[in-house]
């Protein structure tokens, strides 16, 4: 394929359909239709974690010109150009704003065009094009139409193939990660918000059924466990795990906390200003070499932090091994930007955005659990309602965390949680470093293999074979 000289065929030739979307603004609702827009669509990937909704007749209005379907691609014309994405099976939408849907001919490979689109070769089409619109870039259809895209006929379903092998490896870890993450969350709810190896030793010991003024959360709870453990698919404790845990609670002083005001016997209540270090001091000398961690690379699943360099220390929020990032200001913190710090030396510091704050646990409190309290949506609810600021550029207040109480559990609690769920903290990091390396290995190959520049029979293509068996 290397030898060959490189044909281009204009998109307008190989499409069906390249329709507009309707310039109006969508009937925004709670639920409903999907409308896609370009804040979904990022590096190939149609990412609906956050799905935005039209009403029927909102629907009916955006797909007059055409009704998106599976194998059609969308391709966004502004604010960003030239992101695209295929429309899976299944899944009934209507376009957004700015953008653009193409559908290609009967004997037309679609997923071949989906990644010749994103090829250095088509994107550098579309950069010509930058300064086009009245008020920011964007891409107008006669444009679009013309754009020319390397054939390789015979070779393009396998070329799509193996790029496409490759994005799916990235998606199932994707999908794997945000499992373990559910599992460890779960747990965490489970241990800590819901009490329920505590609510059943106080079923078993018969605490409830003492003359005392339960609150009405904590009988709900009790009614609840029974329903779970008469259950044909109850899997108890084991019995060690169990007897970590009291087999009663008892009414705090803040009625907000735990449930309705009844925490388990003998654990502590705390504010997590008191129980957890907040922006705690870390000595790094000016321009020294550091380890940073910009905003973009904090995950909004997983912890595992995807993108560390190397540069002088000039500023910013200072962390060590085993501390928390989270993201202070909008709209990060709402996507769950958090990560644990887990590429240090035990005596090294590394530093990052100012916009990030650092969360520390002690001997007490294990990071894993700080974690999944960052992500737990009270605690990330009561967060966000400290926030001050412009619209655009809110910020989260320190003194949150001195009117937030928690429940904190006996050392050996949090030691035994964190004995579970840190396995699949591990295999959380170990997905998103392999995922990580299958980009570059995409970045690689898409631009050669749509260039003619690699063959599909050279070493290059076979090592990553080899990487996806």
């Amino acid at each position: 394929m290397g030898s060959k000289q490189l044909v281009t065929t204009k998109l307008v030739d190989l499409c069906e359909l390249i329709v507009d979307c309707p310039h109006s603004t969508p009937e925004w609702t709670d639920s409903g239709y999907i409308v896609l827009r370009n804040q979904n669509i990022r590096n190939g990937s149609l990412d609906l974690s956050s799905p935005s909704f039209t009403d029927e007749n909102g629907y009916k209005s955006r797909i007059k010109r055409a009704v998106p379907k599976a194998g059609d691609i969308v391709f966004t014309r502004e604010a960003p150009m030239g992101e695209v994405c295929l429309i899976p099976e299944g899944l009934q939408c209507c376009l957004g704003q700015r953008q653009v849907l193409l559908r290609p001919k009967n004997g037309v490979s679609g997923e071949y065009l989906f990644w010749a689109l994103q090829s250095p070769f088509v994107q550098h089409q579309i950069s010509w094009n930058e300064g086009t619109g009245t008020t920011v870039s964007n891409i107008r259809i006669p444009v679009l139409k013309v754009f020319e895209i390397p054939r390789w006929f015979k070779s393009e379903l396998r070329i799509a193939s193996h790029l496409s092998a490759i994005k799916n490896k990235i998606t199932l870890n994707y999908q794997i990660n945000q499992t373990l993450e559910k599992m460890a969350q779960a747990l965490f709810k489970s241990w800590f918000i819901d009490f329920d190896p505590v609510v059943d030793n106080a079923l078993d010991s018969g605490f409830f059924e003492q003359d005392l003024e339960f609150s009405d959360e904590l009988l709900r709870r009790a009614e609840a466990r029974k329903a779970v453990r008469e259950s044909a698919d109850f899997k108890p404790l084991s019995e060690d795990i169990r007897q970590l845990f009291p087999a009663a609670f008892e009414e705090c002083s803040e009625p907000s906390l735990g449930l309705s005001g009844w925490v388990p016997e003998g654990w502590s209540v705390k504010c997590v200003s008191e129980a957890i270090s907040i922006n705690p001091k870390v000595s790094l000398a000016k321009n020294a070499i550091a380890k940073f961690v910009d905003m973009k690379a904090l995950p909004t699943t997983g912890y595992s932090i995807e993108e560390v360099i190397e540069k002088p220390f000039t500023g910013g929020m200072k962390f060590k091994q085993d501390d928390v990032l989270v993201a202070r200001i909008t709209p990060c913190l709402q996507n769950g930007k958090t990560g644990i710090v887990d590429f240090l030396s035990d005596k090294e510091a590394g530093f990052g955005s100012t916009e990030f704050i650092i969360l520390r646990g002690n001997k007490n409190i294990h990071y894993s659990y700080i974690a999944c309290l960052a992500r737990h949506e009270q605690f990330r609810q009561h967060v966000m309602q400290s926030m001050v600021g412009s619209s655009g550029r809110q910020r989260v207040q320190n003194g949150c965390f001195d009117n937030y109480q928690i429940a904190v559990p006996p050392i050996e609690v949090m030691n035994s949680f964190a004995s579970l769920v840190l396995p699949s903290f591990k295999k959380l990091k170990q997905n998103t470093n392999e995922s990580i390396s299958l980009n570059r290995l995409r970045d690689t190959l898409l631009p050669k293999l749509i260039s003619g520049e690699l063959r599909l029979s050279d070493s290059e293509v076979n090592t990553a074979d080899e990487v996806l068996a």
